[in-house]
């Protein structure tokens, strides 16, 4: 075998240039003068410039904003409060999340504060990451206009912006787990080519960046079995039995780490009911093969309409489907095993019940999923345009029946991304010029810190405890929470309360997001139970509309002037029927 002939077959190249893959972009010619890659160079290169800083932009937007953190951010920056070995144990608030992460976030901390800004830097910079990552892995393994396209989805993609404003790990995983596939390409396109003591520098550098991935990342783990499993099929097909070996013993010390990372992980408690909140991202507990394949349909369903805030989960199929073929028959095979293995890998997971492929914690899957769709939807195009220039060459009008194919198949290619992302862009535009918070609470709690005089009792709802315990010191408040319980709890003592309460003249009841299974008007139960001791000077909301993606609110009463005559009125619940201490 040449030399030529054996870097083409490692890098997927041609073999009369083994230096440069097949230019994606270059229109196959057909004895006419059909646009080539060079006169379409310049304007795809200004098209994905544009598409990266409209992206980096809203992404900056939405970071820039400093939103109050919610009430899952607070339960991750109280755990911030602890050293880096508390760290690496359970966290408060029966929290997930990456160690590696974790100390990124603390030592940030340390240095610049517990500002919202800074917390979400971190946030930010792996959502850049992701922009930026997405437009050179499609443009090596689709093409320049891919590329524009693929970029423009992540830039349009809601869930993304979410996750750029947030004090989450989503943003950092997903830039990971890209860049995880990425280095799987680079690993497998340099290995072999290097000899002797050169030749091992690749798979310890392989070894090193793989821990270093999964330190930071849950899901870097099943990215990089997906990668290997790619990788190690690609090898065998060509008989390197040696460079597979090798890659595999390169692999083991992440595999070896993320095992004992997993392995204590579930010695600590998770969440109550953790794996039903995502209700379509996992089978139902106990499922045998008839109920995960009937599983199946729903979940995909929920990832394409709400994880990707996407339409037509069918039509986002059959292209991702195609693209895994399309990256194929265009010799890409590594990147098809690559990203076609990470979805197979996530549905595995989730199957077992191990990771839900549902909501936020699937934005990992937000531009693996993309840039298949993309790859998928420029394989009908090429093939459209070869088939459009071959009947021009056949049938000898010049341009013409070539230009009738080539426009009907741009226009429906044009059609098919608007058509199942316009959601997505719409709810994007809104959530980059103006980012809302998920939780009001913290500008109740403001108010009613400026508002209030001393010798005030400020009382909190219960589920917004972090809430208070992050944002509450700023203001001198204590997290005295009160909670409505059922009718027949052993907590319900109305004497008990009252003498809590004390000799206050005034109490201050705030609420914050509530939780999923509490009833819309819980702040005017909880208000026509404070009417029982004194009332009600005012109410105040903090409507979704203005504040953030929830309501708040706070209530006030004044003891000092008996049982309100004309207390708020609700329906009997004997579940929501008693105020009490939490």
């Amino acid at each position: 075998m040449t030399s030529a002939t054996h870097t083409e077959e490692r890098a997927g190249g041609r073999p009369d240039r083994p230096d440069q893959p097949d230019r994606p972009d270059e229109l196959p010619p057909a004895g006419t003068a059909w646009p080539t890659g060079d006169r379409l160079r310049w304007p795809a290169r200004i098209a994905l410039a544009v598409a990266l800083v409209v992206g980096a932009a809203g992404q900056i937007m939405v970071w820039a904003a400093g939103i109050w953190l919610w009430n899952d951010e607070t339960a991750i920056a109280i755990n911030l409060r602890r050293t880096f070995l508390e760290l690496t144990r359970g966290m408060e608030f029966q929290q997930v999340a990456p160690v590696g992460w974790l100390w990124l976030e603390k030592t940030l901390w340390l240095a610049f504060g517990d500002g919202e800004r800074v917390l979400r830097l971190p946030s930010l910079a792996g959502m850049l990451a992701v922009l930026a990552l997405t437009a050179i892995i499609t443009r090596r393994v689709v093409g320049r206009w891919a590329a524009v396209a693929a970029t423009a989805l992540i830039a349009a993609a809601p869930m993304i912006l979410t996750y750029v404003g947030e004090l989450k790990q989503y943003a950092v995983e997903s830039a990971v787990a890209l860049a995880v596939l990425l280095l799987g390409d680079r690993y497998l396109a340099s290995v072999g080519s290097r000899r002797g003591r050169s030749r091992w520098l690749t798979p310890v550098g392989w070894a090193a960046a793989t821990l270093v991935a999964v330190f930071v990342s849950l899901t870097a783990v099943l990215a990089l079995a997906a990668a290997v499993a790619g990788m190690t099929l690609l090898l065998a097909l060509r008989r390197r039995w040696t460079d597979a070996v090798v890659l595999l013993a390169g692999s083991a010390p992440a595999v070896a780490f993320a095992g004992y990372l997993i392995h204590r992980r579930r010695r600590f408690p998770f969440m109550p009911g953790q794996a039903d909140y995502f209700a379509d991202g996992t089978p139902p507990a106990g499922s045998g093969p008839v109920e995960i394949l009937a599983w199946l349909p729903r979940m995909w369903s929920s990832f394409v309409t709400v994880t990707l805030d996407w339409r037509q989960p069918l039509l986002v199929l059959l292209l991702a489907v195609a693209g895994v073929a399309v990256l194929i028959w265009r010799r890409r095979s590594l990147w098809a095993a690559m990203l076609g293995g990470t979805l197979l890998v996530a549905v595995a997971a989730a199957a077992a019940r191990g990771l839900p492929l549902a909501d936020r914690v699937a934005t990992w899957l937000i531009a693996p999923t993309v840039i298949l769709v993309v790859a998928g939807l420029d394989g009908g195009v090429r093939l459209a345009l070869r088939a459009g220039a071959g009947l021009t060459s056949r049938v000898g009008t010049g341009w013409r029946a070539g230009q009738v194919v080539a426009s009907l198949v741009l226009l429906l290619a044009a059609a098919v991304l608007p058509v199942i992302a316009h959601p997505a862009a719409v709810a994007a535009y809104r959530q980059a010029i103006d980012p809302r918070m998920k939780d009001a609470g913290p500008a109740a709690l403001t108010d009613v810190a400026d508002r209030a005089r001393p010798g005030d009792v400020v009382l909190f709802y219960w589920f917004s405890y972090r809430m208070v315990v992050w944002y509450g010191p700023q203001h001198d408040l204590v997290p005295h929470t009160v909670r409505l319980y059922p009718s027949d709890h052993d907590k319900c003592d109305p004497q008990a309360f009252g003498e809590w309460l004390g000799d206050a003249d005034r109490v201050w009841y705030v609420h914050g997001r509530s939780l999923s299974s509490a009833p819309d008007d819980y702040v005017t139960r909880v208000a026509a139970e404070f009417a029982e001791y004194g009332t009600i000077v005012e109410i105040r909301d903090f409507p979704a509309d203005r504040w953030s993606t929830s309501t708040a609110a706070w209530v006030l009463v004044d003891l000092t002037a008996g049982p309100d005559p004309q207390p708020p009125v609700v329906a009997p619940d004997p579940e929501h029927a008693c105020l009490a201490r939490w």
